[in-house]
């Protein structure tokens, strides 16, 4: 079964929310702290990415 455009964007939640745990894990491993402020850098990003894309499916209309 095909999905829907609300199902597209619930898998793109699942999927950042992963990323942001493998940024979190990286970021507590890291040693060097230029690589450190970098990964910070994308994680914060994903985190945003997230954020916007929960906002969308809240407001999403049926």
């Amino acid at each position: 079964m095909q999905k829907n455009a609300k199902q597209h964007v619930q898998d793109v939640c699942q999927q950042l929310q992963t990323s942001a745990t493998c940024l979190t894990d990286a970021v507590n491993t890291v040693e060097k702290a230029e690589n450190k402020q970098q990964i910070q850098n994308t994680l914060n990003q994903v985190q945003s990415a997230l954020q916007a894309a929960n906002t969308t499916l809240s407001n999403y209309k049926e």
